[in-house]
């Protein structure tokens, strides 16, 4: 009725050794092919990113900015008191998120403020950076380049390497 033996019965092991060689051979194959890496270099999009926030500055005649050594712009509206944020004090902030075109893509304006370790990279990283020149009740805004922020990560409401604005208010430092 059957003219060879099932792998797994006595006498097959032939046959066994040569699936499992098989087996593991495709497997092998199939893990070096699914992590091969895109050998398309990332795009740096650093320089587009800076034209893009000058100019947006330039065009909503917006002043009193600085940059800082990760691009991000940082323009302090309205002073607070007391010393500035530093890395591993608890930030908490009121902030309103938007694309430069005006969307708003997320908001936290409630009295309590969004609380948050500052350097500890629990936010993007232009907010790490950012809110380490703002003081207790300092407002201020924040303009992030994409790669401080999301970089190609894209999600519903903000797309990829966009770059974001944040209008802030530091609620306490502690």
């Amino acid at each position: 009725m059957f003219n060879s033996l099932p792998a797994f019965l006595p006498g097959s092991s032939m046959k066994l050794r040569f699936s499992l060689f098989s087996f593991l051979l495709l497997g092998m194959l199939a893990l070096q092919t699914a992590c091969k890496k895109d050998d398309k270099p990332t795009p740096d999009y650093t320089a587009q990113d800076d034209a893009t926030i000058q100019q947006y500055i330039k065009d909503k005649g917006l002043t009193g900015f600085r940059k800082d050594t990760l691009g991000v712009y940082v323009a302090i509206t309205q002073p607070g008191t007391g010393p500035n944020a530093k890395k591993g004090q608890v930030v908490k902030v009121l902030y309103t998120g938007t694309l430069l075109d005006g969307t708003v893509f997320d908001s936290n304006l409630t009295t309590l403020g969004l609380p948050f370790v500052l350097g500890r990279g629990l936010v993007i990283q232009g907010w790490d950076k950012g809110f380490q020149y703002f003081n207790k009740g300092a407002k201020g805004i924040l303009l992030i380049p994409s790669t401080q922020a999301y970089g190609s990560t894209a999600n519903a409401q903000i797309p990829a390497n966009s770059v974001l604005r944040f209008d802030v208010e530091v609620v306490d430092i502690k």
